[in-house]
């Protein structure tokens, strides 16, 4: 099993690259607001990659702005050593396929994950109903040359040759708004909103109208009675995963659903599990 631990800012680095982990990213899939600058990413990945472990930045949706922004970043972050993009459109997949990025490997995120119905009324499901991937999917990835793919623990994935899965533990995104509601909440404008964004908030499914219009994934109101509780970080919204990280594979774990104790003894609980599972 390889580690990766997740962090939508530096803040944290320098805890996580104390600890055992085989990679780390900073990002997150639907705000291009909150992804630190170039500088500080740029930074942030040299420390990575001199503490001999995978750097990674996961870029953005585009949404309807950005795009050109994103694209750049990419490119100028690409540059500067050995890098995991992960991307969340394919829009800027496809523009990042086209150049040539020495040492850079692309990654389909969790934003494309496959899409849940739009009315709950034409087909239910609940919040957690299993995700999904088809063959054609993969193959239209595949194209654009990539071979890793981000999924939650629950997701159904076919098993192809040169492909690497990496497994979000502990959560399951549910949906990305374009229009934040955690900005909307606190009143704040870009880039103000910052401050906030990281603190979490919560609901459930049936207060669908909090997400506000848009949302890339709305959540369906059927079956009321057995919707489960969620947390909003920023545009973004989880739910806790049903199942435990798998045992082997790559994980992915996100710091902001843990303390930085209970982030190290989860690390070192996943580690002696993989091993176990290797023999």
């Amino acid at each position: 099993m390889n580690t990766e631990v997740r962090l939508t800012t530096t803040a944290r680095l320098e805890q996580v690259l104390a600890l055992p982990v085989d990679a780390v990213s900073i990002g997150q899939e639907g705000c291009l607001t909150k992804l630190p600058d170039l500088h500080e990413l740029r930074d942030a990945a040299a420390r990575i990659r001199d503490a001999g472990i995978r750097a990674g930045v996961v870029l953005p949706a585009a949404w309807q702005r950005g795009a050109a922004h994103t694209h750049d970043l990419a490119v100028a972050l690409a540059a500067d050593g050995p890098l995991t993009l992960t991307v969340n459109d394919i829009g800027t997949l496809a523009a990042l396929s086209a150049r040539t990025l020495p040492g850079c490997e692309l990654a389909a995120g969790l934003g494309l994950f496959p899409g849940r119905p739009h009315l709950a009324e034409e087909a239910p499901r609940r919040p957690l109903e299993t995700a999904v991937y088809e063959e054609g999917f993969l193959t239209e990835l595949e194209a654009f040359g990539v071979r890793v793919l981000e999924a939650d623990a629950t997701a159904v994935v076919p098993e192809r040759d040169g492909w690497s899965v990496r497994r979000l533990a502990d959560v399951i995104p549910v949906a990305w708004a374009r229009s934040c509601p955690t900005a909307r909440h606190h009143n704040l404008a870009q880039p103000n909103c910052r401050s906030a964004c990281d603190t979490p908030s919560h609901l459930v499914a049936t207060q669908r109208w909090q997400l506000g219009h848009g949302h890339r994934e709305p959540i369906p109101v059927a079956d009321r009675p057995h919707q489960v509780p969620l947390t909003v970080y920023g545009n973004a919204v989880y739910a806790t995963a049903p199942v435990a990280a798998p045992a082997a594979g790559d994980v992915i774990i996100d710091v902001r659903f843990h303390t930085p104790q209970a982030l190290a003894g989860h690390i070192a609980s996943l580690r002696p599990r993989a091993t176990a599972a290797s023999f």
